[in-house]
């Protein structure tokens, strides 16, 4: 394999290779390569990634720092040789690198182990399945006010509310983003709805329809305040409803697989997992002792 630096020519190579990676693991795809490649852009992980290139010059795998968290594209077929030549490269920018993989990837986790990474925690993917029967109707708390959203209503109001008064960059995996980086991901949404309490904004949740037909909610938000009343479960069930008007059947959205107040929030409306998804890192005095491949 021959290291180069990604350029902009090789971004469909690349968002090949993530669609490629969940055909291996689940038997088709569930993202398209235009959702992978949003997923590259937001990490501007063209600019300061590497590509691994076969003989034929042909693109086996995909590195980068990214700006929020590192990612790790590889062709299932060459997964050790891959992570033998990109893992090093990582480690040499990252002192604290992070990686998600599928659980069931045996051939990646052992991967990952023997370059001293190790398991830090999971998440989980959730689905609410057609079959799981009607959706209950969203009831919300006494005093608020919902309605739906239009991106440049008040969006530093929701942004505040977001990542200051629902603190939702506090939870692993969330990513805090300034206030035009987060104006350009709510706009893939297509169900927005803000809960004010006496005009103020107290809740959030945003969802979107993915290529693959499934409604997935990315965003829900409720002030601390707030929390306990109902307000969230509130909230994902309107959007569940917005989703399902779309032509939805199956809902999924990720949650943190500690967080049991949010997994008992989300089987109480029908949800279930579907996946687990483990994150890897350094250790917090360094990285593990590399492992014998023998």
């Amino acid at each position: 394999m021959r290291l180069r630096p990604a350029t902009g020519d090789d971004r469909d190579a690349a968002c090949a290779l993530g669609v490629a990676e969940e055909i291996a693991w689940f038997g088709e795809a569930e993202s398209s390569a235009e959702e992978v490649g949003e997923w590259i852009d937001d990490e501007q992980a063209l600019a300061t990634g590497v590509v691994a290139a076969d003989h034929d010059d042909r693109i086996r795998g995909f590195a980068s720092p990214g700006r929020k968290e590192a990612i790790f594209l590889a062709d299932p077929a060459l997964t050790d040789a891959l992570a033998d030549e990109l893992l090093p490269w990582l480690l040499e920018r990252r002192d604290d690198l992070q990686l998600m993989t599928f659980a069931g990837d045996a051939v990646r986790v052992a991967a990952f182990e023997r370059h001293g990474l190790r398991h830090v925690r999971s998440s989980f993917s959730l689905v609410r399945f057609d079959r799981a029967g009607p959706l209950p109707e969203p009831e919300f708390p006494d005093g608020i006010d919902v309605a739906p959203y239009r991106v440049g209503d008040d969006d530093e109001a929701v942004h505040r509310l977001i990542y200051v008064d629902a603190a939702w960059a506090a939870v692993p995996g969330h990513a805090e983003r300034d206030l035009e980086g987060w104006r350009e991901v709510v706009k893939l949404s297509g169900s927005l709805s803000l809960a004010r309490r006496d005009g103020r904004p107290v809740g959030w949740v945003a969802g979107r329809v993915l290529d693959s037909g499934r409604g997935f909610i990315n965003t829900l938000a409720v002030a601390v305040g707030e929390r306990g009343r109902g307000l969230g479960r509130a909230l994902l069930l309107r959007a569940f409803h917005d989703l399902q008007a779309a032509g939805v059947r199956d809902m999924t959205l990720g949650v943190e697989a500690h967080n049991e107040n949010a997994l008992n929030l989300y089987r109480s409306v029908g949800m279930e997992i579907e996946r687990e998804w483990r994150i890897y890192g350094v250790a917090p005095g360094g990285l593990e002792p590399p492992t014998s491949p023998l």
